[in-house]
């Protein structure tokens, strides 16, 4: 066993310090953290001996290579390891410029391993190391950059300001926030948290919109097949019959010809203007997105979507917030980027102006009508309890249900709609080209 001297804090926030016994330091650590201590910082005892006499003779163990060393050997892995990808992008391999982003699963992932392995009582230059070796690809070499930084004598936070393109405002507080009291692993769980969240409302969204899109895009196809080799097929039948054709015959004929004459290339024309416009239109003329941003709110079922994801993810943030001990101006500005929607966006920005009027929380949010009553009220109660933050979490949770709730039941509506409406479009079309052969009697000359 060997001796420890330890300072730390205790629940209250009062330093303490003492000696304990212990394997190795990080059993140390474990010890105190297990006593409920924060911020612990420990140090061995070496036993002080007078040319080699006096002193209790330790035992032999493989001597540890100093914080310089490791550090040296560090940064020489990582100069091996960029030549290796510098190598492996010339074999297509992208991982530097603008295609140099981490994916959201990978961020995910490392969050969790950090997570979990601080928690064990693993030092943080440990956990990195560890961490980075299981990651990959512009992961494995943002983790490596940031250790290289932490063995420099950085902070675990200053290093991830250096990478704001892969860390976020929000990611570096929580974990800025978990440093100072002492609870990193219990910051990065509730980062967790929030991106596990975050990640299931984008993937709702999501589902909720591929299948009719896809159905949407399929029945497009298949017309557009159908429009340009089959009914000129039919329409060198209906020629040789001769007559007037039916107007819905002639309507798809007509369409066909001018689609076969050009106008294809137009309709693709058309669409992609349409998106660039739309985008463009979007960045350059606020009122068209305004209006655009209160056009989906008032959607039947997707403008429901759009509301509960939007409050349920910046209730999360904002709880998660003000547990990192971030005011609350900056709070509502950061959750004002959040929403995904212009309307709370700027209903947000609205309230972080005048919260420094001293007006409570909940009465600004009733003023906004974006924002549903229950809001402001639910987040009363927090305010004359004490409780913000928890009531946050609530409101999250409770917006997170409702979200959930709504896009399975949009899902079981829209799909028997698709299909009907994928029937119709295509039987329609079958039905306009064998109309003149019902009436082929009529059609024929003579």
């Amino acid at each position: 066993m060997r001796k420890f001297k330890w300072q730390a804090k205790n629940e209250f926030g009062q330093k303490q310090k003492g000696e304990l016994e212990a394997k190795t330091l990080s059993q140390a650590r474990i010890q105190l953290r297990e006593q409920g201590f924060r911020q612990v910082q420990a140090k061995e005892i070496k036993p002080i001996t007078f040319f080699g006499l006096g002193g209790v003779k330790k035992e032999q163990k493989p001597k540890r290579r100093d914080t310089n060393q490791r550090a040296k050997r560090q940064e020489l892995t990582r100069r091996v390891r960029k030549k290796e990808e510098k190598k492996s992008a010339l074999s297509g391999d992208i991982t530097w410029g603008p295609f140099g982003d981490i994916p959201f699963k990978d961020l995910l992932v490392f969050t969790k391993k950090l997570a979990t392995m601080i928690r064990s009582g693993l030092p943080l230059v440990d956990a990195l190391t560890l961490t980075e070796g299981q990651s990959k690809a512009n992961m494995k070499r943002v983790a490596g950059e940031v250790l290289a930084d932490v063995n420099l004598g950085l902070s675990l936070s200053d290093s991830m300001k250096k990478q704001t393109r892969h860390f976020d405002n929000i990611y570096r507080n929580m974990v800025e926030a978990g440093e100072l009291s002492g609870n990193l692993d219990t910051f990065l769980d509730r980062l967790v948290s929030m991106m596990e969240r975050e990640k299931e409302i984008k993937s709702g969204i999501k589902s909720a919109l591929f299948y009719p899109v896809t159905l949407i895009v399929i029945t497009v196809g298949i017309s557009i097949f159908m429009l340009t080799n089959v009914v000129p097929i039919f329409q060198d039948l209906f020629e040789n019959l001769g007559g007037e054709l039916p107007a819905l015959t002639q309507s798809l004929v007509d369409m066909s010809e001018w689609l076969l004459g050009g106008g294809l290339f137009k309709l693709f024309a058309g669409i992609v203007a349409f998106f660039v416009g739309n985008s463009l239109l979007t960045k350059a003329f606020p009122p068209f997105a305004r209006m655009k941003a209160r056009l989906i709110l008032k959607l039947p079922l997707f403008g429901d979507i759009v509301m509960k994801a939007a409050i349920a993810r910046m209730a999360l943030l904002m709880a998660n917030l003000f547990a990192a001990g971030v005011n609350i101006v900056d709070t509502l500005g950061v959750a004002a980027n959040s929403a995904g929607n212009l309307m709370y966006q700027e209903a947000m920005l609205r309230v972080k102006e005048q919260i420094t009027g001293g007006a409570p929380l909940s009465v600004l949010l009733e003023e906004e009508p974006v924002f549903p009553l229950e809001l402001s009220q639910l987040i009363r109660v927090g305010e004359e309890t004490g409780n913000v933050e928890e009531m946050l979490e609530s409101i999250a949770k409770y917006y997170q249900e409702e979200f959930d709730s709504v896009v399975n039941g949009l899902s079981t509506v829209i799909e028997p709609l698709m299909i009907v409406f994928v029937g119709a479009v295509v039987g329609g079309l079958i039905f306009a080209m064998y109309l003149p052969i019902f009436s082929a009697g009529d059609l024929v000359k003579g």
